[in-house]
């Protein structure tokens, strides 16, 4: 009986290995002909639309796979599109079916005083399609202290907390501008993750700050020249992403002389971490004669990789669809400048990095890879002006041929949405025989005999 196990154990680990190296990404076209894209998103509650900015000031909207010929808001009239400027993020409220909120990232002014700003928007009452441009209202406003202007982030996102992260570069071009200080100071803004609460205003009397600072921010009351400060070191921090199965953030670092880098956060226990800008550039200790390198301070990448390689990093997403179980918690990530790209699975501890660039061709300059309601992702290509849903060859299997894959089917007997039912479902069940809720599974107001032989039915 123990050799049955062993070997059954033995195969059914072999099929899964097997399965994973057997599958190949594709890409399917969702949208073409828009003008230098720069970032897909999607509004929580809501899978039937996807959201793209693009660089000039607009956003445009797909609805049930169709991009639509109206755009959602258009503000190009506030948004001087540049080379290193223009509309870079987009992040929808929590709340987002609720009060219609969402925010922009954007930046104003030539180089030399570039000015960056985190603004709101409402969704239109009387149309969900559009959004309402006269409901602007200034969130944060931050202007560079110098000639240099180039590193400016561009992903404001929501965590799991409610909270708005906003991650900043260091707003030079190539080294740090404030003679290699100004990522490490606590008394600048620039080189940093900023973590702040848009619901409510602890500056009433500054029209362009309606923000207040968490209590639970590191330096309230310390040391640091602002507290919407949570962690610091970064150079150009763009694209970032939460994993929505671990809380994590995860960010690609745009590098400077030798190193791209991918940094992870866990904004539970992370807080105060240091990335290193411009103390070290992924591994690589700098010569700024202002730091102590190497120093434990500093928090370490969980991937780098150097300019032989490629130049300049764009921060992806991890998988946590369910028509590709195999990629399930792995990270896709790309390099504008090379035209490359790369998953990386860590399910064994170390990082495991597959270059993917010809399965997601063509590349041309990608400026996201951003997720949807369902956790599919997609390419934002930005030179070529268009957006491709990641697939994989062979297809995932779609018995009813629904264009639903069989794995991402509604499982209503699913309580607790773990993709299978089993035992736990039926506990849980069990649990509320009785009584109405998300245990009644056929709606007649009360868990009974006949949610349980629904549950029979949908079992495995």
């Amino acid at each position: 009986m123990v050799l049955q196990r062993t070997i059954t154990s033995f195969i059914l680990v072999l099929a899964a290995t097997f399965s994973a190296h057997s599958q190949v990404l594709v890409t399917t076209s969702v949208a073409t002909g828009l003008t230098k894209p720069m970032q897909v998103a999607f509004a929580n509650g809501d899978d039937t639309r996807l959201y793209v900015i693009e660089q000039r000031g607009i956003v445009k909207l797909i609805k049930n796979g169709v991009l639509q010929t109206t755009a959602f808001l258009n503000i190009d009239t506030v948004v001087p599109e540049q080379t290193y400027s223009g509309l870079f993020g987009i992040a929808f409220h929590p709340d987002y079916t609720t009060n219609g909120r969402f925010y922009l990232y954007h930046t104003t002014g030539a180089t030399a005083a570039i000015i960056v700003w985190l603004v709101e928007y409402t969704r239109s009452t009387t149309n969900p399609d559009i959004a309402d441009p006269n409901s602007r209202r200034v969130i944060f406003k931050l202007a560079s202290p110098s000639t240099q202007g180039y590193h400016l982030g561009g992903s404001p996102l929501f965590g799991p907390d409610g909270l708005l992260y906003m991650p900043l570069g260091d707003g030079g071009y190539t080294g740090d501008p404030q003679g290699g200080t100004r990522s490490q100071s606590l008394s600048y803004l620039w080189g940093k993750i900023l973590r702040i609460d848009v619901n409510s205003d602890d500056f009433p009397a500054d029209a362009e700050a309606n923000y207040h600072i968490p209590a639970g921010n590191p330096y309230v009351g310390g040391v640091a020249t602002d507290d919407a400060i949570f962690a610091r070191g970064m150079r150009n921090p763009f694209r970032c992403s939460f994993d929505r199965a671990t809380g994590k953030i995860w960010i690609g670092d745009v590098g400077g002389l030798v190193r791209e880098e991918v940094d992870v956060l866990n904004p539970v226990t992370d807080a105060t971490y240091n990335f290193g800008w411009n103390c070290v550039e992924g591994t690589v200790c700098t010569s700024n004669a202002n730091c102590g390198c190497p120093s434990p301070t500093l928090s370490a990448p969980i991937y780098e990789y150097t300019h032989s390689v490629g130049l300049s990093i764009t921060g992806g997403s991890v998988y946590r669809g369910c028509a590709m179980p195999w990629l399930v918690g792995q990270y896709l990530f790309a390099d504008y400048q090379n035209n490359k790209a790369w998953r990386m699975d860590l399910s064994t501890g170390s990082p495991v990095v597959t270059d993917i660039t010809t399965q997601l061709a063509p590349i041309s300059g990608i400026t996201c890879i951003g997720e949807d309601a369902h956790g599919d992702l997609y390419v934002v290509n930005h030179l070529t002006g268009t957006v491709r849903k990641i697939t994989s060859n062979p297809v995932p299997p779609d018995a009813d041929g629904d264009g639903i894959p069989d794995g991402c089917e509604l499982r209503i007997a699913d309580i607790n949405n773990s993709g299978v039912v089993d035992a736990a479902d039926l506990a849980g069940l069990l649990a509320g025989w009785g009584a109405p809720g998300p245990t009644d599974l056929n709606g007649d107001g009360r868990t009974d005999s006949t949610d349980l032989a629904v549950m029979l039915a949908d079992w495995g």
